[in-house]
């Protein structure tokens, strides 16, 4: 280091690299301006990928736990802040979901492992007693998986219907009481 700068383009990178924020690519030139004239043009692109990279998604407005048992699958419909008592926001069966619609699907199990999976859209959870697998899904209209199927060993059949939205709205009104999605 010199003078309170790195020194070439892999100084830059490592700096980024451990832990020193960028907020925006207002500041990029003042970091890139220290470099050789030949970098500083590779240096803001690379800035800027990583500055892309950093954004966090906003947080989906449906979130759904779900839960390997005996049983077979059950699913907690709650929304952050949603105030409903287990019993009221839980069902049985098919996960369904609004289509094209970011949620975040929470995986865990009440006795033993057991997968979740959906082959066809390259999900592939576990679900953990005491531990929850995150993952936000995204998926297109239609019927997924099969109840009927006969996994082997203990693996439970994941079955998901993906509603239109408004399908899925009015799916919501008839089935979940208001409280699961209420603000806290």
């Amino acid at each position: 280091m010199t003078g309170g700068r790195f020194i070439g383009f892999g100084g830059l990178l490592l700096a980024l690299s451990c832990g020193f924020a960028v907020p925006s690519l207002a500041q990029a030139p003042d970091l890139c301006s220290g470099q050789p004239a030949a970098m500083q043009k590779s240096c803001r692109e690379a800035l800027e990928l990583l500055v892309q990279g950093g954004r966090q998604e906003p947080e989906p407005a449906r979130r759904i736990l779900a839960t390997g048992t005996p049983e077979g699958w059950r699913y907690d419909y709650l929304q952050p802040g949603g105030v409903g008592s287990d019993d009221e926001c839980v069902v049985s069966g098919a996960l369904v979901l609004p289509a094209d619609t970011a949620v975040r699907l929470s995986v865990t199990a009440s006795d033993i492992i057991r997968p979740w999976r959906l082959p066809q859209f390259d999900l592939d959870l576990t679900g953990i007693p005491g531990r929850i697998e995150d993952k936000i899904i995204k998926l297109p209209p239609g019927d997924i998986g099969d109840l009927a199927a006969a996994p082997a060993g203990d693996e439970k059949p994941v079955a998901v219907r993906v509603l239109p939205p408004d399908a899925y709205a009015e799916w919501e009104g008839q089935t979940l009481p208001p409280s699961c999605f209420a603000s806290g």
